[in-house]
């Protein structure tokens, strides 16, 4: 696929235009030395045998960061403030939608790969969170309903488009050393291919939205912010894999506590006769007992093995 530059409907100031392509310019290399996108689980996924098994473990926690992606862009697709803001959201959507992948969306896509490596229907709604997976998703969350527009969009576009195709990158090689077929890894090597453009798009909206020093600093304050979390993320997905190699540690202890929390937050909910103190002891669950997917989706319903 080749990009397809946003047309602008309106002449643009030849010294704002550069300067807004300098920042843009300085942001990449910002985004490509960090350690979100260099982090040490990434190196071993690139250069250590993993097996599939370890790959499930990995999995069941990015599992809850594809199903938001889109969440996270319909919120900014209300946001926006120009139509070439919502075209690049737009586009974006309908590549995420299955545009591209024979009409499968992208989480559909992810859930293939969870089945190949051997998930059990079970896993893929009570698998434990762990609390940097849980974190990422709120981040984001808030970062594309609460934060300035420019703040979530710079999460979303720089943050994850300019970022995603380097991680992969370090993915890719090991899930084809662990033996899984190029039809199986299709989520994985389609975002290298379909990121790239994403990228080129995003660069050219960017430029007619990075017009003052202001809007500059929000695009790479929710950059940074979404990448800080994504480090946050690799440092929980490296320590969950190593807990399912260890499993008598006594750091299990503290998770038995916590999904003992979770159970009788459920079981009250259950039992609560009215829709009011319900729904009361649902955000409850959600905010202090967080555990499983269900948890922490915004629309949980619409997961794809559902």
């Amino acid at each position: 696929m080749v990009a397809t530059p946003i047309e602008r409907p309106h002449a643009v100031n030849t010294d704002t235009t550069l300067g807004a392509r300098r920042f843009l310019k300085d942001l990449r290399e910002e985004i490509r030395c960090h350690p979100g996108v260099n982090h040490i689980f990434l190196n071993r996924l690139a250069t250590m045998p993993f097996t599939r098994e370890d790959y499930l473990v990995f999995g069941l926690q990015h599992y809850p960061l594809i199903n938001c992606f889109t969440h996270y862009m319909e919120n900014l697709l209300i946001r926006a403030p120009s139509s070439d803001a919502k075209l690049w959201l737009a586009k974006v959507l309908v590549d995420e939608y299955g545009e591209g992948s024979d009409g499968d969306d992208h989480s559909t896509l992810y859930l293939k790969f969870l089945r190949a490596a051997g998930a059990r229907e079970e896993q893929l709604s009570r698998t434990h969170l762990n609390p940097y997976t849980i974190d990422f998703v709120r981040t984001h969350v808030n970062l594309t309903t609460r934060r300035p527009f420019l703040e979530g969009l710079g999460a979303i576009g720089p943050g994850h488009e300019w970022a995603i195709p380097s991680m992969f990158e370090s993915i890719v090689p090991g899930l084809r050393r662990a033996g899984f077929s190029e039809d199986e890894i299709l989520y994985f090597w389609l975002h290298q291919d379909q990121d790239e453009d994403h990228g080129a798009w995003l660069e050219e909206a960017l430029v007619d939205l990075a017009v003052n020093e202001e809007a500059r600093q929000q695009i790479r304050a929710g950059a940074i912010a979404s990448l800080d979390a994504r480090e946050r993320f690799w440092t929980g997905a490296q320590r969950e894999v190593v807990r399912w190699r260890q499993p008598l540690s006594a750091k299990n202890a503290a998770r038995r506590v916590q999904r003992g929390a979770h159970t009788l937050l459920t079981k009250a909910e259950e039992r609560a006769r009215f829709s009011i103190p319900k729904r009361g002891l649902a955000r409850i669950r959600r905010r202090f007992a967080a555990t499983y997917l269900d948890d922490v989706l915004p629309r949980p319903e619409l997961a794809p093995h559902k």
